[in-house]
């Protein structure tokens, strides 16, 4: 197992259902990668409990952290946000909208010992460039179509850094909650359509 840190962000809005169930599946899998680990989560103005869910995460499993938008602010300000407050060996985010894939972070994981590679590359360049769109849909489109689900963030120069977020946990054995009781049973929400989802996250509308 390696002991380089890794944190994985999960920028979310209003999945209040979804999201005890895809950070409990983070974390298993991050235990699984490396000893120094941390999932931030970045809640981005959520109108639903979505909120709540990540602090009572947060409380039950060190390894959670929370960050908190008051107004939609989109998946760019987001990127930029972590690239210059986040002090892991390696950064893997989330887009926001599609699925977890937990196949995707063991690939990005792999990938990023090798960070020379043309698609390790092409990975950041894309993610970062996500970070400059503003406007168009036809622009979004084409650049989700690079960015979609999890990648590496390419971190910024020392010198371009905040301080950075305290978001490593180093444990010594997988996450375990602890007895204080879970949230309760949510029903899932009608899966929205796929683009308009994306667009509306990355915009901030």
């Amino acid at each position: 197992m390696s002991n380089r840190s890794l944190t994985i962000v999960l920028p979310v809005y209003n999945i209040e259902s979804r999201l005890s169930q895809n950070v409990e599946q983070m974390l298993e899998l991050a235990s699984d990668l490396t000893t120094q680990f941390s999932i931030l989560i970045v809640d981005d103005g959520s109108t639903d409990d979505t909120s709540t869910v990540a602090h009572e995460l947060a409380t039950r499993y060190p390894q959670v952290k929370v960050r908190r938008q008051r107004q939609r602010s989109g998946l760019g300000p987001i990127i930029s946000m972590v690239q210059r407050r986040v002090d892991s060996d390696v950064v893997i985010v989330h887009d926001g909208v599609t699925p977890i894939d937990a196949v995707q972070v063991r690939r990005l994981w792999r990938q990023s010992d090798s960070q020379s590679t043309p698609v390790a590359a092409a990975s950041k360049r894309d993610l970062s460039e996500l970070a400059h769109v503003r406007t168009t849909h036809d622009a979004l489109a084409l650049a989700h179509e690079r960015v979609m689900g999890f990648h590496l963030l390419e971190p910024l120069r020392q010198n371009e850094k905040a301080a950075p977020l305290p978001t490593t946990f180093r444990p010594d054995a997988k996450p375990q909650p602890s007895e204080r009781s879970g949230v309760g049973h949510i029903p899932p929400l009608p899966r929205p359509n796929f683009l308009s989802a994306i667009a509306e996250f990355t915009l901030g509308e």
